[in-house]
């Protein structure tokens, strides 16, 4: 019974909690908030760890200001008066008087060539213009002396005419006082008839005389005249033999065949190239889209041969060619350089030219960050982190960069190289 009982007892009471088993509850539960808080420290501490932090870096701030846009070209030195001088006859060298690189002045003798076939053939006309010039002379006295017995037999037969005349009228005088015959008078008339038509040849023959001897004198004389236009040509090509300059400047090359006596130099062989080096330019080939922006007058900024000088546009070509790399259009600007004038001929030179100004533009400073954000991102720092910022940029030009979009002015700007931490969108910075 007693065991009876005591089945009875526990089905009608309620059970009972030990004291062991609510401590080990206590510890269960404190051992799961343990798990739970050491879970979420880990993520926490995880997270944390994932964002890259940099100490190494430069900071630029976004700013405003004027932004002057320009575009390089590239060209060569040119001496524009320059003249190459040639031989006009063939020769050989005999003395030159210069060397390349002399200056010299308008007219200077710069070598001499020895022609001599020229020189034979002036002899031969100077010899052949005397024997003319003394036939002229032959001709000249000649007719004289022909002329002077016409005019002296014309004397004569006039004296003959008178005393033919005188006695025509004494015959016939005689005849009507019958104290002569008929025939006398008759015979007198035909004599002086005879004296009249003797009278008419001479006058004739003198006429034909002078135009014969007119002619003839122009006839010498036109001959005369070829030789001395002749001997002119001649003579001129001798002296063209003489080498000259029609400029003042400097040889800028010439024949090494002249610097050797003797040499053979044929006709039409370029000689020498001077050239007036106080009348210097620059050509410069600048792209066709940017012709608009150029205007005679204007100024550019030309390195040549490591120094910097100024240049004002003096021509700009409206003809356009390809350029050297086939790829855009070109034309010819003509610069002058400011104050300087010695410049080599065909040296290199490059421009920058102006193309205009934007006012109160976003401007960052030039840096690595272009090349290592791809020109498309920055790192735009917001307290203790940098965050990874779509922007777009415009035109660089010297040490400055034009931002279009996604930046404002004041923004602090990490712009040393992205090349360590480009794959993170925020970074942590010390």
């Amino acid at each position: 019974m007693a065991e009876l009982r005591k089945i009875i007892q526990v089905e009608e009471s309620s059970p009972l909690i030990s004291g062991s088993r609510k401590k080990k509850a206590y510890i269960s539960a404190a051992v799961v908030a343990l798990l739970v808080a050491s879970v979420l420290v880990a993520i926490f501490l995880n997270t944390k760890s994932s964002i890259k932090q940099i100490g190494d870096y430069t900071v630029a701030e976004v700013t405003t200001g004027s932004f002057t846009t320009s575009t390089e070209a590239s060209g060569t030195v040119v001496l524009p008066t320059q003249v190459s001088i040639v031989n006009m006859e063939t020769g050989y060298a005999k003395e030159i008087y210069v060397n390349e690189g002399d200056s010299i002045t308008e007219s200077t003798i710069l070598a001499v060539l020895d022609v001599p076939d020229l020189e034979e053939q002036r002899d031969d006309l100077m010899d052949e213009l005397e024997t003319q010039q003394i036939a002229l002379e032959e001709i000249k006295l000649s007719g004289e002396y022909t002329l002077r017995e016409l005019d002296l037999s014309l004397q004569r037969i006039e004296e003959d005419i008178a005393e033919g005349e005188e006695a025509v009228q004494t015959e016939k005088e005689l005849m009507e006082l019958k104290s002569s015959r008929a025939s006398d008078y008759e015979e007198a008339v035909d004599a002086l008839q005879s004296l009249y038509e003797q009278k008419e040849d001479l006058l004739l023959s003198k006429e034909k005389t002078e135009r014969s001897n007119e002619l003839s004198l122009k006839k010498q004389e036109a001959q005369i005249a070829s030789l001395e236009v002749s001997l002119k040509r001649v003579q001129k090509d001798i002296e063209d033999a003489s080498i000259t300059s029609p400029i003042a400047g400097d040889i800028l090359s010439l024949e090494e065949n002249l610097m050797v006596p003797g040499s053979l130099i044929e006709q039409n062989t370029a000689l020498f190239t001077v050239a007036d080096t106080r009348d210097v330019y620059i050509d410069l080939e600048v792209y066709e889209q940017y012709s608009s922006y150029l205007e005679v007058g204007g100024s550019v900024e030309l390195v040549i041969s490591n120094n910097v000088v100024e240049g004002e546009i003096k021509q700009i070509g409206r003809v356009a060619s390809m350029s050297s790399d086939g790829l855009a259009a070109t034309v010819t600007v003509r610069v002058r350089p400011v104050g300087v004038s010695e410049l080599t001929p065909g040296a290199s030179a490059v421009a920058d030219i102006p193309l205009g100004t934007t006012e109160d533009a976003l401007l960052l400073p030039r840096g690595s960050y272009l090349t290592t954000g791809s020109q498309k991102y920055v790192y735009r720092i917001d307290g203790s982190r940098a965050y990874k910022t779509t922007v777009v940029f415009g035109e660089i030009q010297g040490s400055q960069v034009e931002v279009l979009s996604g930046l404002e002015a004041g923004d602090q700007i990490i712009i040393s190289s992205y090349q360590d931490y480009i794959d993170q969108d925020v970074i942590e910075v010390n």
